[in-house]
């Protein structure tokens, strides 16, 4: 098993999360094993039989393993076979790759045994064949390296394997496609590149729905992994392998390890009482934050979830709990609530006690609910929230509002335009247009230009309604609030230059102002720069918008 995603940048892209469907829903759960430390045995036990073949399997079973790794891969005519390498070189007496063999030409090869005296016969052996092996008996752990997801899934169901198994994804299409297939069905990752510390960690696991990591070398990360529900299952198979890697690892805390000698390390366990791991003091784990949550509830009377908010709130909320609203990005015409990272809501609602308010409104589609359809449901969301604060227990005098792209758009907007009670006290702006007029930044043509075109229905950028969107001309000494802003200097969607002309108008204003720019970000941030985002984010908030 290799490292996964390695060059994946996962990337607040239109708003704040490309994965940001997945982010509030809850985990699968991993197979069950009757071991609460869970050795995988790597391929099989292949000690004295050759790997991923039906022996290691059986093997594997023997030696008291929870799960056996197992290697996918397509045949030509679209058999799914268990095999590592992408060609049968190295494992048997054949050349050439699996993806370009029938599955006739692989079952005619001999896996090579390492043992010149075992005169036994080895094939490449069929999933299925290893799922009637195991069903019952052990758990599979899948690196699903060359497969398609459905056909893999129809396997499993017929063979109703459907809870002992845990696929490990190799490439980022997998992920989507099994969670479309079999959105039941645990999944395991390793951490990208870019994740190198706990709150990029928190980061990544408030957007993306992963059951398990097998990379995380940091014991504090570790904790953090488990406390958001996720397990940590780390590689332990080397030329070396021994009493001194399965001790490193499991006094970092992990739930298992995969290894290339399942029976030796059952044996070390037991011998230790660790076979449900190393035992820890349960006073040094973070606690996690707490707070309530009322999903998909109801501000106005458009179709669908078009006029659905999801409130969060602290366990101690009272009349003067101070109150966030965060809008969508998606370009006007996509994009949903659920986005908002679930790392933020922790930390603003469990951790300093403000209310946080996600809120979904109609998007542009098939030319209609063109603008200002938008501002008018944001104007019903703020007025639904101010009536039922009193009954709720929330002050819904003011708002700070957070936006992404579109959705800082319509924030700007909002604050600047529509907001006669002035009671919008702040803005967070991420990355979103100021100046839909400004021609220098939506050339003809280009994707800018024709996404303005789709949301305001007209295609003059001197028209009175590309006026009205703009929420640069509507900033006044009166109007204005404090902003903060954050922008990729590479942003080849919305320029920076709309962030940087914002900023200089504010201070011209004497209206106090922030300007983040982050060099090589381009829409949206990579972790590492969404933990700092974050982090002002929050230092903003509590300073010109304090939680109590």
């Amino acid at each position: 098993m290799k490292r996964l995603f390695t060059n994946f940048i996962l990337v607040f892209a239109c708003g704040l999360s490309v994965l940001g469907s997945f982010a509030q829903n809850g985990l699968a759960p991993l197979p069950a094993s009757k071991n609460k430390f869970v050795v995988i045995a790597h391929r099989g036990n292949h000690v004295n039989v050759p790997e991923n073949t039906l022996a290691s399997y059986e093997e594997a079973i023997k030696s008291g393993a929870d799960y056996v790794e197992v290697d996918l891969r397509t045949s030509k005519d679209g058999f799914l076979v268990v095999q590592h390498d992408d060609t049968v070189d190295r494992m048997t007496d054949g050349t050439g790759k699996v993806n370009e063999k029938s599955l006739a030409e692989l079952k005619k090869l001999q896996v090579k045994n390492s043992k010149p005296t075992d005169a036994t016969v080895h094939r490449i052996p069929e999933f299925k064949e290893v799922l009637k092996l195991c069903k019952n008996r052990i758990n599979i752990y899948l690196d699903f390296k060359d497969a398609d997801a459905a056909e893999t899934w129809k396997q499993i169901q017929a063979e109703g394997m459907e809870n002992q198994v845990v696929v490990y994804l190799n490439k980022i299409p997998s992920y989507k496609q099994w969670r479309n297939v079999a959105p039941q069905m645990p999944l395991m990752t390793s951490l990208i590149d870019d994740v190198k510390n706990k709150d990029q960690l928190r980061f990544f696991l408030g957007q993306v729905k992963i059951e398990a990591l097998d990379n995380i070398y940091d014991q504090e990360m570790v904790q953090i992994a488990q406390n958001e529900g996720v397990g940590v299952w780390l590689d332990v198979q080397s030329p070396s392998e021994g009493p001194q890697a399965w001790d490193s690892a499991l006094q970092k805390g992990v739930n298992g390890v995969q290894t290339d000698h399942p029976e030796d390390l059952v044996n070390y366990l037991k011998k230790n009482n660790w076979r449900d791991g190393v035992a820890k003091n349960a006073a040094n784990v973070p606690k996690k934050p707490t707070y309530q949550s009322l999903m998909d509830v109801s501000y106005g009377d458009a179709e669908g979830k078009d006029n659905l908010l999801d409130a969060y709130y602290p366990d101690n909320h009272n009349s003067n709990t101070k109150l966030v609203v965060y809008i969508h990005g998606g370009s006007w015409n996509r994009g949903d609530k659920s986005e908002f990272p679930k790392q933020l809501i922790d930390d603003l609602v469990g951790e300093k006690g403000y209310m946080v308010v996600s809120i979904n409104y109609r998007l542009v589609k098939d030319g209609k609910n063109l603008f200002p359809a938008q501002i008018e449901d944001i104007k019903k969301a703020l007025a639904f929230l101010s009536s039922k604060a009193a009954r709720y227990g929330f002050n819904g005098n003011e708002f700070a509002l957070i936006g992404g792209s579109a959705g800082a758009h319509l924030a700007l907007l909002y604050a600047y335009k529509h907001d006669p009670k002035k009671q919008v006290k702040t803005v967070l702006n991420l990355w979103g247009p100021t100046d839909l007029t400004d021609k220098s930044v939506r050339a003809d043509g280009s994707d800018a230009n024709n996404t303005v075109i789709r949301f305001l229905g007209d295609a003059d950028p001197k028209s009175q309604i590309c006026i009205d969107a703009s929420p640069l001309l509507h900033l006044t000494k009166e109007s204005a609030v404090p902003t903060i802003s954050f922008h990729g200097v590479e942003d080849p969607l919305v320029n920076v230059s709309q962030a940087e002309n914002l900023h200089k108008k504010l201070q011209s204003l004497g209206v106090l102002t922030q300007l983040e720019l982050y060099p090589k970000e381009k829409h949206g941030m990579s972790p590492s720069a969404a933990v700092d985002v974050f982090a002002k984010m929050i230092a903003w908030l509590e300073k010109q918008y304090p939680p109590k």
